[in-house]
């Protein structure tokens, strides 16, 4: 079975939920956003006939669809955790004055809370579940929201990387409409939030490599390799892109979802190095087993690490895991993968309890805290090698 599979899930998840037939009234703003989005699109050297170029790596699997679906929802509860996972509180007081200096607060999966240079950024927002409603217990969160929308200061921008429902979340978009916050999104996913009863004043699309600051911030939709749609009828009809964030505190990089390429090599020619880095991770295929998530568009452990040398990162925040399950592997699989990987190479990993804030102008020091209770201070023998050459220097 080639690498239509997860596209296919998602249009059955999508057309079952119904979404994406909701809509709002339409004015003449939408009209002529919409002219516009069509011209945009017609002209980008990412799209074709009205759809985005695929260059997803041609995958095979041993397994029929009916298996895997059968996997996917009757048979997800051997990859979840035994018990709900703990978290941090979002500090509300602590984020109430925005931060000048490189700050981040890790809302679980994908979703970030990024300040700098007094801008606040809220990256990939889903605080519920990662589906359709009709399918929410099936794609329920492993850990509560360590925050909600409405204590959550109001950020000056949210930055989506593609409409997958794990990524754009429409209740979320909902709450924010009438709060004057912008949307920067890549080319096409406007007509989402329109349909959402976002103002077109509100949105800015970006194709690769397009730039916009905020403030002294500036922000860069960057190339990825995945793909796109929320049902049967939409299937890569809205980009997908990574994101740069430059500012004078530091910057960073968010890969949103991708499988490995040569992308990510020009990503640090162009806009590296980074202090940080935001990458999606899945586990590694051992010894022959394993779906190999690049034919979803995303990476394994390996090609984390990869990635993360490619653009040119200091130090590394695996994202994408242990919210929820999304792919035929246990829940701390990933990040232990990782945590090999980033040993053999020698790269700092930060791994906080989802809610907890990073003060980057600090030392980050963070602890494996999915590991049995008994180790809940230790550290990798990364984290130990450089705290003895510290000693020494």
């Amino acid at each position: 079975m080639k690498t239509t599979l997860k596209a296919s899930l998602v249009a059955v998840i999508g057309v079952l939920g119904l979404s994406v037939f909701q809509s709002e009234a339409v004015d003449g703003r939408h009209v002529q956003s919409e002219a516009i989005r069509e011209q945009r699109i017609a002209q980008s050297p990412q799209f074709a006939n009205g759809k985005v170029i695929s260059h997803m790596p041609k995958v095979e699997s041993q397994e029929g669809m009916l298996s895997l679906m059968w996997k996917f929802f009757m048979d997800r509860d051997q990859y979840k955790p035994q018990h709900r996972l703990q978290f941090q509180a979002v500090d509300t007081h602590l984020l109430a004055t925005p931060s000048q200096s490189l700050r981040v607060t890790w809302l679980g999966h994908s979703s970030l809370f990024v300040e700098a240079d007094g801008v606040r950024m809220l990256i990939d927002p889903v605080f519920d579940y990662a589906s359709p409603s009709l399918f929410s217990r099936f794609f329920s969160r492993n850990v509560d929201a360590p925050v909600s929308r409405q204590d959550l200061p109001l950020p000056d921008v949210i930055l989506i990387s593609h409409d997958h429902y794990d990524h754009l979340e429409e209740e979320t978009a909902r709450y924010y409409a009438d709060k004057n916050v912008d949307f920067f999104v890549p080319l096409g996913i406007g007509r989402h939030l329109e349909k959402w009863g976002i103002s077109p004043d509100n949105i800015r699309e970006f194709d690769w490599w397009e730039s916009h600051s905020v403030g002294s911030v500036r922000l860069t939709a960057a190339p990825a390799n995945h793909n796109s749609g929320r049902g049967l009828f939409d299937s890569n009809t809205t980009l997908w892109s990574s994101w740069a964030i430059q500012a004078n505190a530091g910057s960073v990089f968010y890969s949103g979802d991708s499988a490995y390429g040569s992308h990510f090599k020009q990503i640090g020619e162009r806009l590296g190095p980074f202090d940080m880095t935001f990458i999606e991770v899945a586990a590694n295929v051992k010894n022959g087993k394993g779906y190999p998530v690049e034919g979803w568009g995303h990476m394994q452990a390996a090609h984390t690490l990869q990635a993360h040398l490619d653009v040119r990162g200091d130090k590394l925040f695996p994202v994408h895991w242990s919210t929820y399950e999304l792919f035929l592997h246990r829940w701390d699989e990933p990040v232990n993968d990782l945590i090999e990987e980033a040993e053999l190479h020698d790269v700092a990993l930060v791994t906080p309890l989802i809610g907890q804030s990073l003060d980057l102008s600090m030392p980050v020091n963070t602890a494996y805290w999915w590991r049995a209770q008994e180790s809940w201070y230790d550290f990798s023998k990364l984290a130990l090698r450089q705290e003895a050459q510290a000693i020494t220097e």
